[in-house]
């Protein structure tokens, strides 16, 4: 498995779903060994920030990574199609502190890529296999297991009639996460949008992109029958990215979001810190 990167810059502009602030983001090609690092704008100069466990700062509704006291908001999406695209290298850079939303899926990045075009390069990409691993609260669970490949299956339980059980899955090895995965939308249920809007958050949200829940229907028709488990499954594997390794594991998850899914992911940091001194 090569490290790839894009194979020329690209200019992405849009709304933050939380901010509701215009932001352009340039996406830039990277050398190997660089990963996926956020260039984020300051005044007249700039502060790095890893796509990197350690530097996420807050889990609620959305991922925030901080460095130094400068942020950069609403990045899982983003790093969702870096990790389904297999694209290892990059330089995000930001004008704002939060990435455009787009349609409220990965869409608008997987496009970009497309446009950009991907490359490899000339070095392995750095893979990790975990041990049997598993957190959860009263509300939900995610663990992984050590697999050839990776695989997700992703279980989104609820009790609203119309919603239910749904259930997502991702394979490596057979499925297509711009088809399959990318398009699924970002969404809410009613009663959690008015509260958000409570709290300063989802200032940019619409039905243009997100889907809101209502008791009896849904803000716009499906893209797939099970469009909240992929989005569901979608953040999962942004979150992973994280790790700043390929993940040779079998990930299951259910019910769980992005704070529980950051308590795994410092769990498997401290193993792949662990491997890195083993091998050196």
């Amino acid at each position: 498995m090569k490290r790839k990167t894009l194979r020329q810059s690209i200019c992405v502009r849009g709304i933050g779903l939380h901010t509701g602030a215009e932001t352009t983001v340039v996406l830039h090609p990277a050398h190997a060994g660089t990963g996926i690092l956020f260039r984020v704008r300051v005044g007249e100069g700039s502060v790095d920030i890893p796509a990197l466990t350690p530097f996420v700062g807050d889990t609620r509704r959305r991922v925030v990574l901080v460095r130094d006291g400068v942020t950069v908001q609403t990045v899982e999406h983003l790093l969702a199609a870096f990790f389904g695209m297999g694209i290892t290298e990059a330089v995000v850079e930001v004008d704002g502190d939060e990435l455009p939303i787009g349609d409220g899926s990965a869409q608008i990045w997987v496009d970009a890529f497309k446009t950009a075009g991907i490359v490899e390069l000339d070095k392995p990409a750095p893979v990790f296999v975990p041990d049997l691993t598993s957190v959860g609260n009263g509300d939900g669970v995610v663990g992984v297991e050590p697999a050839p490949h990776f695989s997700a299956h992703y279980v989104f339980v609820t009790e609203h009639p119309l919603v239910g059980i749904q259930e997502a899955v991702f394979d490596a090895e057979t499925n297509d996460f711009a088809l399959e995965v990318a398009p699924a939308r970002t969404f809410g249920f009613y009663e959690e949008v008015r509260q958000l809007w409570e709290q300063g958050l989802a200032k940019g949200g619409s039905f243009d992109n997100a889907i809101v829940v209502f008791p009896d229907r849904y803000s716009s028709p499906l893209r797939f029958p099970d469009e909240l488990a992929r989005h569901k499954l979608l953040d999962l594997m942004g979150d992973l990215m994280l790790l700043g390794v390929r993940l040779r594991g079998r990930v299951r998850g259910q019910s769980s979001g992005h704070t529980l899914h950051h308590l795994l992911c410092q769990v498997l940091w401290r193993q792949v810190e662990q491997e890195a001194i083993a091998q050196w």
